[in-house]
């Protein structure tokens, strides 16, 4: 064989092979390029912060529905319960306002008492040192043959003026103390007849809204999910009562392998494909990002019997899109942006 012939053919086999390698790498870069996602629908769960009671259920699963249409007729009842609660807390205020008013007029008879004893103590004290100073006197009257050196009455004088003028102390002490007192009896001082009074207001205006209908529309254009309740049925507090779905979601999730060497970042570009259409796609970008690594859904991974574990991606899309709730596409890179890269 002519050797030039046979190094031509090397160098042929040599650049097939190649060819083939960059096929290959290629293949593998661009499927390396996109990962799965689905149509994230957030459901708005509609519930109310106190019990009520379905009257009508107007929609049905899945029902499309436009803002503003009825979905449900509600009334929000007070039970027999919640009135006989406010009778019972009315008139367990109106028993410790009993009870705080018999104190006060406790407090005063006993400041009545306390004073009466003190002033009859110190009218006593008085008398009995008026008496000594009058007999001290009596003794120096009719001695007419002997001059004795005068008599000092000052001290006992000045302990009968000191008792006195205890005695307008004490008595303008208590006048101040009686005062406070009564004046803490009198309605503006209760300080039950607020609360007595809110009480009774509430409870005639509770009485008046014993049944209040409610109406609950549609906040947007959407479509019907769960429906958590029956008509007549008693729903608690914050119970839902059903879900509702804007018709498309504006937002993707997807999951980038934690093998990707492709590095995603907040607004970042991608293309999100229909996988029954590859003519369909839509421009989307990056708004929120995982923080950690998880699982991939199987329905997600490449080959979803082989456990996966990726990050997170949410990537925000126009709503004017078709696809279904949970629906699952494609997610690619734009490669144009990786290259810049």
């Amino acid at each position: 064989m002519n050797p030039m012939k046979r190094f031509n053919l090397f160098y042929f086999f040599i650049v097939l092979v190649g060819i083939l390698l960059f096929s290959m790498l290629q293949t593998n870069f661009y499927q390396d390029a996109s990962f799965y996602g689905f149509a994230d629908s957030r459901a708005t769960e509609i519930n109310y912060n106190y019990p009520v009671v379905v009257d009508r259920i107007l929609v049905k699963p899945g029902q499309a529905v436009k803002a503003g249409e009825v979905l449900m007729q509600l009334s929000r009842r007070k039970s027999k319960e919640i009135l006989d609660d406010q009778n019972f807390r009315i008139a367990e205020l109106k028993a410790e306002e009993a009870l705080w008013e018999k104190k006060l007029r406790n407090e005063l008879e006993e400041l009545k008492t306390n004073h009466q004893s003190l002033m009859a103590e110190i009218s006593t004290k008085i008398k009995n040192i008026e008496a000594e100073l009058a007999f001290k006197k009596s003794l120096f009257q009719g001695l007419e043959s002997i001059e004795p050196a005068e008599p000092s009455y000052k001290p006992l004088e000045e302990t009968i003026a000191m008792y006195k003028q205890r005695q307008q102390d004490e008595t303008q002490l208590y006048a101040i103390k009686e005062k406070g007192l009564q004046d803490e009896l009198a309605l503006g001082q209760n300080p039950y007849q607020a609360q007595i009074k809110r009480f009774i207001a509430e409870q005639e205006f509770d009485a008046s809204q014993k049944i209040q209908p409610i109406v609950v529309t549609a906040p947007t254009d959407g479509l019907i999910g769960n429906i958590s309740c029956k008509e007549a049925e008693h729903i608690p507090s914050y119970s839902t009562l059903l879900t509702f779905y804007e018709p498309h979601s504006g937002i993707i999730k997807g999951f980038v392998h934690e093998d990707l060497t492709l590095e995603v970042e907040i607004g970042q570009p991608f293309i999100i494909g229909s996988l029954k259409d590859e003519t369909i796609n839509y421009s989307g970008k990056v708004i929120g990002l995982g923080s950690r690594i998880v699982e991939i859904p199987a329905r997600l991974r490449k080959v979803e019997s082989i456990k996966a574990y990726g990050r997170e991606v949410l990537i925000e899309i126009s709503k004017d899109n078709i696809f279904l709730q949970k629906e699952k596409v494609t997610v690619k890179f734009v490669l144009d942006d990786i290259h810049q890269k």
